[in-house]
């Protein structure tokens, strides 16, 4: 399987989100983060006054990134593009 191109978002001025089909990553916030595939990581979008995006994890590990309302709609486009890549969930035993 050949890995998706890499895709970048803005969130704001200072906030850059990529993902290259396998790791999502934060630059430019407090501090540089990574998120594989594997801990299967969704973009959450709050609206309102104050907008947060946050990436979660299934372990429940959550970043929260403000972002500018003009840039929704390519962060929206990353979410899906991320969502696409996931591999099917493990199964239980």
């Amino acid at each position: 399987m050949t890995p998706a191109p890499p895709y970048e978002a803005p969130a704001n001025d200072h906030v850059l989100l990529a993902f290259d089909g396998r790791v999502l990553e934060v630059f430019g916030y407090v501090d540089d983060a990574r998120y594989h595939v594997w801990e299967r990581p969704r973009l959450e979008f709050g609206t309102g006054r104050r907008r947060l995006a946050q990436i979660v994890t299934r372990h429940g590990r959550r970043h929260s990134i403000p972002y500018d309302a003009p840039l929704l709609p390519g962060l929206r486009a990353l979410a899906d593009r991320l969502a696409e890549s996931l591999p099917p969930p493990a199964p239980r035993h």
